[in-house]
């Protein structure tokens, strides 16, 4: 009996550690340093409540400076079965409960062993230097083969995907084995690869009923300080897996932001529509009153930009580039092709290999004008740019309600000038005026008190169907100020280099 009870004990510590202690690790390979747990979001260390400040940043940029621009980021997914019964993951401090743990999920049930979820407790973390020095000494007695390498994830359990993390296979046998010369694929200069899931446990943050969804996520960063918007940016690519039984339609991915920008409680946010990207700036001219971990007179920009979206649904054609004729953008007869405003593989000659582009922006303060959300539908409704009520976001003003709002329904949040096609409310001109050459809708015009500020960055509606796998590619950019230009006025450039970049596998 006491070896029974021991046994218990061990396994309920065990399953402790794998719902309440995420695997940590940092992409450290330029100016930011990133805190990643292995749930896919960022650490959020102890807060000293008594002046606001976090022990330790999260988002620290420049590295070794004490500041930070995010202060907390997470996956959000949700959509409809075939019932239309809502299947929900989403996540924000973990202060209420968990949606995410790591490892993958088996290919028959989407259910997860303890064994495996231990074993896929960590975050891998390579370096190029690594991977270069592996095969420059492979066969060498002498040299010890980096653990990571060693363990590298590139094959799953019985029951599982046989094939997961990326792998170089050097004597073309489909098997990972470091003793043939087979080393890890990675992305970038430093790269971090761990695997999370939605169905370990009951949601207990939003009480959603899981979408049997699995993760393989890959972080990374490159060292080069002679680009300073590379050296300046992260970039994170997941592979979603249905491991579930259903076929999901009317499915929304978002990307949360609880933004702080050194001193958190004078940011305003924005978006730029072509572009694919939303964004968190400073409010005032001069970041906090002096804080050692405000910026100050010199604060940046922090971007999150969307390179490339999940699939859109096929429609058998090869969907048309945006030329710049708005009117052509809204053509009923095609309607999908308006997602080539700010979409991935439109018009390369390949037929429904197109992948969206941020297609919302949804903003709020420490708390949103309609209520934080509460219920399942409540999250749900955010990823369709709609407040926790149900009413959709209007144009103008603050989105919800009250002096400003001038509608009709939009789906991107203070667009400035970015949207002159008003991809945003579907090819109809927003009321009052706004988006004309002297009125574009920002925080600015609408004379916004500057504050703690989140945003929303949403991809969708496409379909997630039993078995499938879906991608998402998205970088977060820190854009400074140069002697010429502010943060702001550089941002275009610098969201449009790395775009480009991305688009030439980064000169590949």
């Amino acid at each position: 009996m006491k070896k029974k009870a021991f046994f218990l004990m061990l396994c309920a510590m065990s399953m402790a550690s794998v719902a309440q202690q995420p695997p940590i690790s940092h992409v450290e390979a330029n100016n930011v340093r990133a805190t990643i747990l292995g749930n896919g979001t960022c650490f959020v260390p102890q807060r000293d409540w008594e002046d606001g400040h976090k022990s330790c940043p999260t988002w620290e940029v420049p590295q070794g400076s004490g500041k930070e621009t995010i202060f907390q980021h997470a996956l959000w997914l949700g959509g409809l079965d075939a019932d239309d019964s809502l299947h929900l993951a989403a996540f924000t401090y973990g202060q209420i409960g968990e949606e995410y743990w790591s490892g993958p999920l088996k290919t028959t049930d989407a259910s997860i062993d303890l064994m495996t979820a231990l074993k896929y407790h960590h975050v891998w973390n390579l370096t190029r230097v690594e991977i270069d020095n592996f095969i420059a000494h492979h066969g060498n007695e002498n040299y010890e083969i980096p653990e990571d390498i060693l363990t590298w994830p590139a094959h799953g359990e019985e029951g599982y995907a046989e094939n997961m993390a990326p792998f170089v296979d050097v004597n073309g046998d489909s098997h990972y084995n470091p003793a043939d010369g087979d080393y890890p694929d990675i992305k970038g200069d430093q790269c971090l690869f761990f695997i999370f899931n939605d169905n370990w446990a009951a949601h207990t943050e939003t009480g959603g009923t899981p979408l049997g969804l699995e993760v393989q996520a890959m972080v990374y960063a490159f060292d080069a300080p002679d680009d300073e918007a590379l050296n300046n940016t992260i970039f994170f690519n997941y592979k979603l897996f249905n491991r579930s039984s259903f076929d999901y339609h009317d499915v929304y991915l978002g990307l949360w932001n609880d933004w702080d920008i050194g001193y958190g409680w004078d940011d305003y946010v924005g978006c730029d529509v072509q572009r694919g990207s939303c964004f968190c700036y400073n409010g005032t001219p001069v970041d906090g009153q002096g804080q050692s971990w405000a910026y100050g007179d010199n604060p940046p920009v922090q971007v999150c930009t969307i390179l490339a979206g999940p699939y859109m649904d096929a429609d058998g054609r090869d969907n048309p580039t945006f030329t710049g004729d708005c009117e052509a953008l809204f053509d009923q007869t095609h309607p999908l092709d308006k997602y080539a405003y700010n979409g991935f593989n439109f018009g390369n000659g390949v037929v429904d290999d197109e992948r969206l582009g941020l297609c919302g922006f949804m903003f709020g303060n420490n708390y949103n004008p309609s209520g934080v959300p509460s219920y399942p539908p409540d999250w749900y409704n955010y990823l369709h740019c709609k407040w926790k009520n149900g009413n959709h976001m209007q144009y103008g003003g603050n989105g919800y309600a009250g002096a400003g709002v001038a509608g009709p329904d939009c789906n991107f949040a203070y667009p400035g000038d970015s949207d002159l096609c008003n991809f945003g409310t579907n090819g109809i001109a927003p009321n009052d005026g706004y988006n004309t050459q002297d009125k574009y809708w920002t925080e600015e015009q609408c004379e916004s008190q500057p504050y703690d500020r989140r945003g929303l960055a949403i991809v969708g509606p496409f379909s997630f169907g039993s078995g499938s796998v879906q991608e998402l590619d998205y970088a977060m950019i820190t854009v400074w100020k140069n002697d010429s230009q502010t943060a702001l006025e550089r941002k275009g450039a610098i969201i449009d280099h790395i775009r480009d970049l991305f688009n030439s596998n980064f000169g590949k």
